[in-house]
């Protein structure tokens, strides 16, 4: 915040600070399925959130292929925000790790004899998990970015 001027007595100079202080820079880690679960590869982009979206503890960021999750307004192309957490409630959209290698988006229901993974469109059918240790819970959606496309037309 302050800089020194060389060969000056008491020579310093203020800086100006440029940070907004309504966003942050998350990490942007990769691509998930929004479909089939594909595989969980990590990239180590940023991406800058409105404070409220970040919310308490990691939070981090990933782009969404495939269109699932289209009734929860969750689209091919999207960002997601999501809060880390190992744990979801019923009705919860997640990102879950299947077999400790395989990713996908979708909403969470924990059955007496399964947990169902749910896409949020009729074309999909839900993932049927009976033993609980293949599914890890990596988070749960908290918000989505989504940039437009206009074509423009001479």
């Amino acid at each position: 915040m302050i800089k020194r001027i060389p060969n000056v007595s008491r020579g310093i100079e203020l800086i100006e600070q440029s940070t907004n202080n309504d966003e942050n820079e998350i990490p942007l880690l990769g691509i998930v399925a929004a479909g089939q679960p594909i595989e969980a590869i990590l990239s180590h982009d940023t991406v800058t959130v409105p404070k409220d979206m970040q919310g308490r503890g990691r939070t981090f960021a990933l782009r969404v292929r495939g269109d699932s999750m289209i009734e929860e307004n969750i689209q091919d192309g999207d960002i997601i925000i999501v809060a880390s957490h190992t744990t979801a409630d019923n009705g919860q959209v997640v990102v879950a790790l299947i077999d400790g290698n395989y990713a996908t988006v979708k909403k969470f229901y924990r059955e007496p004899d399964f947990i169902r993974l749910e896409p949020a469109n009729p074309q999909f059918k839900p993932i049927f998990v009976k033993t609980p240790e293949r599914i890890q819970i990596q988070g749960v959606v908290r918000g989505l970015i989504r940039k437009y496309n206009q074509m423009v037309t001479a």
